[in-house]
């Protein structure tokens, strides 16, 4: 009888079939890893999915091709529902798929998970998208201007002094972030159906909040307020008054107040539990700009004429008024919050840059030149637009040193600023257009600035002769922007610039400090041809008579200026070259 093993050997024996198991299980545990390392070095791992497509198992180049057959049978028109269905193509949205992003996040998946003996994964992932975000964000701007809808808060109207309401709405907005969010992952997945995330706005004030108020409302339109001017009393009206009044949540932490308008009002104001009346500053404010065009006025500089070498003043200036309107604000705000009647409109006077008290100051002590041109013969509209241009430039004062420019002070030139259709030289034609005739007025200011002595800095001659400008050679065009007529004013003193049409004559009168020179126009260099005192009065010289074609010619003209003691100390001389008029036709 075989004797029993003592209860240490079996012990050990156990302990040696557990290292031997563990042992094996090792074993198949480094068999299957380095299987798999082996088997899925160059593929995706089992059970990854792409949008519910199965990639597992797959070569990169496996899964590309398959992921690409998969989106073109399945890419759409992406439909957009809300109010209305909108449909773009992908392209339109500026969105793709990226392919070979995606193989590659598909081949990513369990690449770090190195102890997982069996690599199967059963993860979906989602396709890479490429967006090109200012496409797709203007299309979705496209989309919300024609899905969202104000809210429309209940509003009152005042007619014929009866107060009344309207109802309130519902109003819609597009969710921009929702919507962008649910687009793209639903892109992603290959979906291309969506609901428009949409949320709807719930009006802030209703028509009970209006009845409500309605006696508080009735209360403010019955006050008497008066704005108290120097020379007149300005009642407010009811309207007035309305157009003040703005609702105020009681309801809310923040007040925001909106004003009335009078056939709708209460656009947008914000209420929750209930209104009370408030008076919304903006909207006095505005009232309060409007209003002061009505008080305001410019001041009028002092006309001034020229006798025996002298300065006069012929007409007085006028002080000007200007209504301090944020002041106005602040203070009929405070008489509608504090139960006022009564409100001093404050205003400051405004001085003209001229009157006969700075003349000296300025320099203006005597008459410096006139320059002038004869419009007979023209036409209605014409005239019209020499007298709307002179006005623009009666009463420019040029500080000493300057340079004016004729475009810069002249301004618009259209209908809304007075001018109407006249011929004008334009590129090869003549043709009809606001504002013909503005030469006229520009040549008679180069005329004074030429009697007074002053550098011309900018002057064009026109295209071709134009029988307004004799003597030829002594015009200047101008068209906004260019060509411009600029001239500094190199004088001691200020010019004041003063124009009058007295007859079929428009004058441009330059009043300031002369210099102390003596000037001499002629058509010679030598001074001796068609020589005169005033550029008016001189013949230039004319050559090359129908070589640009019929009618065409070449004028010039010096300008020569002396000291006190008859030294020449300047010439100049502007040669004008006019083209044939039958190169301009009508």
């Amino acid at each position: 009888m075989a004797k029993k093993k003592s209860k240490r050997i079996l012990q050990k024996e156990k302990l040696m079939y557990v290292y031997i198991a563990l042992f094996v299980i090792a074993s198949i545990y480094v068999g299957v890893l380095f299987y798999n390392s082996i088997a899925y070095e160059s593929k995706i791992y089992p059970g990854v999915l792409v949008a519910g497509i199965d990639v597992g198992g797959k070569t990169k180049d496996e899964a590309k091709n398959l992921l690409t057959k998969e989106i073109k049978g399945k890419s759409q028109n992406v439909v957009l529902k809300g109010a209305g269905e909108y449909k773009f193509s992908p392209d339109e949205l500026g969105v793709s798929y990226d392919i070979q992003k995606t193989v590659d996040n598909a081949y990513d998946v369990g690449r770090n998970d190195d102890f997982n003996p069996t690599k199967r994964y059963n993860q979906d992932i989602s396709f890479a998208l490429d967006i090109d975000h200012d496409k797709f964000m203007g299309q979705l701007f496209s989309i919300t201007s024609n899905e969202n809808t104000a809210v429309e808060d209940a509003g009152i109207s005042m007619r014929n002094g009866k107060l009344s309401t309207t109802k309130e709405s519902v109003g819609r907005r597009v969710l921009l972030g929702e919507n962008i969010e649910s687009i793209e992952g639903g892109l992603s997945s290959l979906k291309y159906s969506f609901d428009l995330r949409i949320k709807d706005m719930k009006p802030n004030v209703t028509q009970s909040d209006i009845t409500s108020a309605e006696k508080q409302i009735q209360d403010v339109l019955s006050r008497k307020i008066t704005l108290k001017g120097t020379d007149k009393n300005y009642p407010l009206t009811e309207k007035d008054i309305t157009s003040f009044i703005s609702f105020q949540n009681s309801g809310t932490r923040d007040s925001v107040a909106y004003a009335f308008s009078l056939e709708h009002l209460f656009p947008n104001p914000t209420a929750e539990d209930s209104v009370d009346i408030a008076f919304d500053r903006p909207a006095i404010r505005d009232f309060a700009v409007s209003f002061s065009g009505r008080i305001n006025r410019d001041p009028k500089n002092a006309k001034l004429a020229g006798s025996d070498g002298q300065v006069e003043v012929i007409a007085d200036s006028v002080d000007g008024q200007k209504v301090r309107v944020d002041e106005l604000a602040d203070k009929m705000k405070d008489a509608l919050d504090n139960g006022k009647n009564e409100v001093e409109i404050p205003a400051e006077v405004t001085k003209p840059e001229v009157s006969s008290d700075n003349l000296g100051k300025l320099g203006l002590k005597q008459l410096v030149s006139t320059g002038w041109t004869d419009f007979s013969g023209s036409p209605h509209n014409r005239e019209v637009n020499i007298a709307v241009g002179a006005s623009k430039f009666n009463g420019v004062l040029v500080k000493p040193g300057d340079n004016f420019s004729f475009d810069d002070t002249l301004g618009p030139v259209e209908a809304s600023t007075g001018y109407l259709p006249e011929l004008v030289i334009k590129q090869d034609k003549t043709v009809p257009e606001y504002g013909g005739g503005l030469c006229q007025v520009s040549s008679t200011a180069f005329r004074a600035a030429l009697n007074a002595g002053l550098p011309i800095l900018e002057r064009s001659a026109h295209a071709y002769p134009v029988g307004y400008y004799k003597p030829f050679g002594v015009d200047a065009t101008i068209y906004l922007p260019s060509p411009d007529l600029v001239f500094k004013n190199d004088t001691p003193g200020y010019i004041l610039v003063q124009t009058r049409i007295i007859g079929k004559k428009l004058y441009f009168d330059f009043y300031g400090t002369k210099k102390d020179v003596t000037i001499k126009f002629a058509g010679s260099k030598d001074g001796t041809v068609g020589a005169s005192a005033l550029v008016e009065g001189i013949s230039p010289t004319i050559t090359e008579q129908e070589a640009r074609g019929e009618g065409s010619f070449t004028a010039e003209f010096y300008r020569f200026i002396y000291d006190n003691s008859g030294k020449l100390i300047k010439t100049n001389n502007w040669i004008s070259r006019y083209d044939s008029p039958k190169k301009y036709p009508h």
